[in-house]
């Protein structure tokens, strides 16, 4: 029986291992917190490979100038064709055109409308929403084009991550009241904006509209910045405050996918939170 296949498939296995690997020492360079970078032994031992595979890897890297290396201390380290490709893979997003998957899944899988708002001064604008099947865009219909930072889900979770400086101008604008719920005291919306921070998701418990309730998380880009907010959203009695935990899990999973392919680093957090402080804060 002839061997010929396997031995011309070999050579197609081992570029592909060294590409791998060549990805692989590319992450371990970007990793790397000290600006004088690492040396190929170093890197080895990471990868888990002899010196002389490191630098066989780095060749082409050098070349495409995905990578630098010292001329004095050998040392690698990103180099300026990395960010060339980062630059190129960011001119190419929005973030309307990056949740849209985002949105139709949370939509689809959670019975709720799905909803991605931006940052537009102390207000948030809604710049995409998804109706769940079979809903008939019910809630959607309901949706205003711009809603206050201070009584509504997705505004609070962009004031969770943002400055000082925008919570104080949201303060300064006036707490207005939109429904009984509304927060209007700015020791509580502080303290409001604080449990959002440490739970990664911040809820409108029926203070945006009598008979709404929703659920929000907010996506970052790659600067660290909040650009936006994922919502879910729902009457109050599809949403009751035992099921906040579990829409708040998905769409904070959500926002963090988008967050990261809009180049965001996105660290792990527990969703903490739950109907239960839902009900002991508002008194609901």
């Amino acid at each position: 029986m002839s061997t010929t296949p396997d031995v011309e498939a070999r050579p197609g296995r081992n570029e592909s291992l060294s590409l791998r690997r060549a990805l692989a020492l590319l992450d371990v360079c970007a990793a790397e917190t000290d600006p004088a970078g690492l040396t190929a032994a170093e890197i080895g031992r990471r990868l888990d490979v002899h010196k002389s595979t490191v630098l066989r890897l780095a060749a082409p890297l050098l070349e495409s100038e995905l990578l630098r290396r010292d001329a004095v201390s050998g040392r690698f380290r990103l180099g300026p064709g990395a960010l060339r490709l980062g630059h190129a893979y960011l001119a190419s997003l929005d973030i309307e055109s990056v949740a849209a998957s985002a949105l139709d899944d949370l939509a689809r899988t959670s019975g709720c409308t799905s909803v991605l708002a931006v940052p537009d001064g102390l207000q948030v604008r809604l710049a995409g929403h998804r109706s769940a099947p079979g809903s008939a865009g019910r809630t959607a219909g309901r949706l205003p084009a711009t809603v206050p930072l201070h009584c509504s889900a997705s505004g609070k979770a962009i004031l969770s991550v943002s400055g000082a400086a925008l919570v104080e101008r949201a303060v300064a604008g006036g707490l207005r009241s939109v429904t009984t719920r509304s927060i209007t005291d700015p020791g509580e919306l502080r303290a409001e904006l604080l449990r959002t921070r440490r739970r990664g998701f911040a809820v409108d418990d029926r203070e945006l509209d009598p008979d709404i309730r929703a659920v929000a998380a907010p996506v970052l880009d790659h600067t660290g910045d909040v650009v936006g907010a994922l919502t879910l959203v729902a009457p109050a009695a599809r949403m009751p405050a035992a099921a906040v935990q579990e829409h708040a899990r998905s769409v904070v999973l959500a926002a963090r996918a988008v967050s990261r392919r809009l180049g965001g680093a996105i660290g792990p957090r527990n969703v903490g939170g739950s109907g239960e402080d839902l009900q002991a804060r508002r008194g609901a």
